[in-house]
């Protein structure tokens, strides 16, 4: 599971037929409505031993083996999307003052539990996340700038791995790597006056 910072959504200027791959979205054929665009989709994926990747296709071995899909364009291309797992979630929201558990008193807590490995006593935790909100461009580049200036030098987690059982770690300098590309998402959603989400 992960936790995924982005821009809020702005209505779609229309709609194309694309297996994912940023390139290959670009290029793609610009339908004006849903129906259409998805219409184009289902055609093509009704035949799917006669098609091959995309123009554009950054995985050509791989995205013809999954259905293609329609896709909204934004108003303002392409936006900025971080995805962050739920482990190393806690740690950037924790640092950008923003809780990893619902405040509302409708929700039951979600605590972080740990799995015993049965035989050796070791304890793989398991993280539990269920962290979204949302806030304007300034007040999120606020967080962020206190925090690339307050945050130690994250030292980093080893991996943790089991038998079958991995938990990555992450390596030293992940959470201001981090909190950069926090800036740069934050910067680019104030040129374009949209608000950060996260979910």
């Amino acid at each position: 599971m992960t936790v995924t910072f982005t821009a809020a959504t702005a209505p779609a200027v229309g709609f194309v037929v694309t297996c994912g791959c940023d390139e290959a979205t670009t290029r793609a054929q610009r339908f004006d409505d849903y129906r259409a665009a998805q219409a184009a989709a289902d055609q093509t994926n009704a035949a799917p031993d006669q098609r091959g990747p995309l123009p554009g296709c950054s995985m050509p071995t791989v995205c013809p083996e999954y259905p293609l899909r329609a896709e909204p364009i934004d108003p303002d291309g392409t936006v900025p999307l971080i995805n962050i797992s739920n482990a190393n979630a806690v740690v950037v929201l924790e640092a950008l003052g923003a809780p990893s558990q619902p405040t509302a008193t409708d929700h039951q807590d979600l605590e972080p539990f740990p799995t015993e490995v049965p035989g050796n006593g070791v304890i793989i935790p398991i993280t539990v996340v269920d962290a979204y909100g949302e806030l304007t461009a300034e007040e999120f580049l606020g967080r962020v700038l206190t925090a690339l200036a307050l945050a130690p030098e994250d030292a980093g987690v080893p991996d943790i791995q089991f038998g079958r059982t991995h938990l990555g770690g992450r390596p030293a300098g992940y959470l201001q790597e981090v909190l950069r590309n926090l800036h740069d998402l934050a910067s680019w959603c104030a040129t374009h006056e949209r608000r950060v989400v996260w979910h």
